[in-house]
């Protein structure tokens, strides 16, 4: 793990992206085979991609032909969407093949079984690379996006996300995930600290260095700040750190807890459970902590709130029926209602990006799973099937996946799996993590 001198995790690039040399083409006035992904679904079929090494162009650097067609395929692949295709079955030498529609042999990339090919080259003079890449239907035979990305050689990662972003909203009409972060809680011997990394694990930087027990990161709407609930001063606190300066303040210091923070989408507002009146309720915070309205109260415990959206509702656990079990509150009318019945324990409820969902761990056979209900408590989906103990599930900005913490192979580490309940991978390696937060998308898309 990176130390503290090299902790800010949200680093920029200086990366250009040079739209007038390719633009997008388009057929028409737009793309009109973006295809509806419905990933959700257990019978999606992913979409076949050829990524041949990229062409080097200069003598420099040309290790990076293999390097930023791997990563390439291994974030496409990421997403859910597409299928790359094993490299050597490919009939042509990459390095000689053409990288226009007119050089192109599309009928050997049809008998191969490829729906879309990327052919890109890359010149790197001193610490400068540009890298030029083409989408092309192999079945149309037209290239679908070009880009050229100019920047520093040591940032081609960044450039290489970039595209496979490109060509994922070409295909699809979404942005993926390829330039998020992922915040979670680390052991560090006695202490827990905050951390981050990137969408796939890689980069991993630690954000805190307090020894003390840090815990329930929450990015809030712009990804510029997360929330998190410390012991530093003693009582459970809750703060927020800038994720770029690193700067901290106090959002809740209340008498009792302070836990359990939830940014309102858009907003500077805060939920947050806080037992200033004795049993341990959800609140609603203003940005300067002056005011807080009482959101959820019972004299039973109410923590976990999680936004929909738009705002507008709260889903929570309480224990009022006896067992920790999710609700849905109105906050405009307040009225709540029961959303899971399945299960005697049920929590961490995570709104979806676009609120068709929520996921939840239950415990189910002596072990904690993911699932995942529709809002009005339908639809209830198991996602994972006892391998460990699964929690803290949190939706990527796209909502095509989850990622949670996992004691599948040991000690808890961090874990992501496809909105139907495939492709599981590992995020994290060594070590004890846990409670995970996707970031939102940092470029606004």
């Amino acid at each position: 793990m990176k130390r503290r001198s090299q902790r800010w995790g949200v680093q920029v690039a200086r990366i250009v992206l040079i739209f007038a040399i390719l633009g997008m083409f388009c057929v028409g006035t737009g793309w009109s085979q973006r295809i509806h992904i419905d990933i959700t679904q257990p019978s999606f079929q992913q979409i076949s991609i050829a990524i041949p090494d990229f062409r080097f162009l200069s003598s420099q650097s040309p290790q990076l032909a293999r390097e930023m067609a791997g990563t390439l395929g291994h974030s496409l692949e990421y997403s859910g969407v597409f299928r790359p295709m094993d490299p050597r079955g490919f009939l042509e030498d990459p390095q000689s093949m053409g990288m226009t529609a007119g050089e192109i042999r599309f009928n050997e990339w049809k008998r191969l079984g490829a729906d879309y090919l990327v052919r890109s080259s890359y010149e790197v003079r001193g610490e400068e690379l540009r890298l030029e890449a083409r989408l092309f239907d192999v079945f149309a035979g037209q290239m679908v996006v070009g880009r050229v990305y100019e920047g520093e050689s040591k940032d081609w990662k960044v450039m290489v996300h970039r595209l496979a972003d490109e060509i994922l909203y070409a295909v699809t009409g979404e942005r993926g995930v390829f330039d998020t972060k992922l915040a979670f809680v680390q052991v560090q011997g006695d202490a827990k600290e905050i951390f981050l990394c990137d969408f796939d694990g890689g980069n991993p930087v630690q954000l805190t260095d307090n020894g003390s027990l840090n815990l329930s990161p929450v990015w809030n709407s712009d990804g510029s700040e997360l929330a998190f609930v410390s012991y530093k001063d003693g009582a459970a606190k809750i703060y927020g750190i800038n994720v770029f300066s690193g700067n901290e303040r106090l959002l809740s210091g209340h008498r009792g807890l302070n836990i359990a923070p939830a940014w309102r989408p858009g907003t500077s507002q805060l939920a947050a459970t806080l037992s200033v009146s004795g049993s341990p309720d959800i609140y609603l915070l203003s940005p300067d902590d002056e005011t807080h309205e009482k959101l959820v109260q019972s004299w039973a415990i109410n923590v976990s709130p999680s936004w929909s959206p738009d705002g507008k509702r709260l889903a929570y656990v309480s224990n009022e029926t006896g067992n920790p079990q999710i609700y849905v509150l109105d906050v405009s009318t307040g009225e709540k209602r029961r959303l899971t019945f399945t299960g005697r324990y049920n929590t961490s409820p995570a709104w979806s990006p676009k609120g068709d969902w929520i996921a939840f761990s239950g415990s189910t056979e002596g072990r904690h799973n993911i699932f995942i209900v529709r809002p009005d408590g339908g639809d209830l989906r198991q996602l994972t099937h006892g391998e460990g103990d699964n929690e803290s599930p949190t939706w990527s900005p796209d909502g095509r996946m989850i990622a949670f913490s996992s004691t599948r192979q040991g000690d808890s580490s961090i874990w992501a799996l496809l909105t139907n309940g495939t492709g599981l991978r590992r995020l994290t390696g060594e070590g004890v993590q846990e409670m995970p937060h996707w970031s939102p998308r940092f470029r606004g898309n």
